[in-house]
């Protein structure tokens, strides 16, 4: 059976009532929030069995909004109010400015690897003491670059596989799975627009669902959607049930 977890970075974007009354399988969804006092008022919303939320800590775009060695000490101990959570935590160099574009991100990811940040070693304690389960969420890079840059942190892992930023990557991505263990969470999109606000989505559901096939050929066992927003404002619950049907 397939685990199916849902990232929902724009938990006010999302109709509540409507996840609560449709949903109908089991699933976890990891909410976006600052502190655990916000994590709290989001899960309150969530009333329905089938269910289990999490919680996405995330910073001001100011301190760079995910977490690294980049981060300052100050800021990484944020985590600590979520040490009885169960957790996702992206481990990504902090935010550039402007619009997203690859030519960015790869100059940005360059520039990361060779300045991984001071802090590096203070976030991977800050994690190891975390009590609770642990995602680390982050691009599919190699393993040299992942072990440099922190992202080998103690947790389960999840890679990043969305063929809308860019379907050139997505053989590498089912070469990578074929090889790693089944037991690592692969995250697939994007239905919705990402925090830069310009990142490419599915045009068509069909899209989507190739996507879904091509996880359910590589017998992925958890399968990460970006993002429960896209989804529900898609209107493709429908497209994800099935597909939890078919197994």
């Amino acid at each position: 059976k397939m685990a199916i977890i849902f990232w929902s970075e724009f938990p006010e974007q999302v109709d509540w009532n409507k996840v609560n009354r449709e949903i109908d399988f089991d699933i976890e969804i990891y909410v976006a929030c600052k502190d655990k006092q916000e994590y709290l008022a989001w899960k309150k919303k969530i009333k329905n069995k089938h269910i289990d939320v999490g919680a996405w800590p995330i910073l001001d775009k100011k301190d760079g909004y995910w977490f690294s060695g980049q981060t300052s000490k100050e800021n990484i101990d944020k985590l600590d109010e979520f040490k009885d959570v169960d957790v996702k935590i992206d481990i990504e160099p902090k935010i550039y400015h402007g619009r997203y574009s690859n030519i960015k991100t790869w100059l940005w990811l360059i520039k990361w690897y060779v300045n991984p940040g001071k802090n590096k070693e203070h976030l991977l304690d800050k994690i190891k003491s975390l009590k609770s389960s642990v995602i680390i969420s982050g691009f599919f890079l190699p393993r040299f670059f992942r072990r440099r840059v922190g992202m080998e942190a103690n947790g389960k892992k999840n890679f990043i596989c969305y063929s809308t930023v860019g379907r050139i990557a997505f053989p590498y991505y089912k070469f990578m799975i074929k090889k790693m263990s089944k037991d690592n969470f692969y995250a697939i999109g994007l239905t919705h627009p990402g925090v830069f606000g310009n990142e490419k989505a599915y045009k068509h559901k069909e899209e989507f669902v190739k996507d879904l096939e091509t996880m359910k050929k590589l017998r992925v066992k958890n399968l990460v959607i970006y993002s429960l927003e896209g989804i529900i404002k898609r209107d493709w619950l429908g497209i994800v049930k099935d597909y939890v049907g078919s197994f």
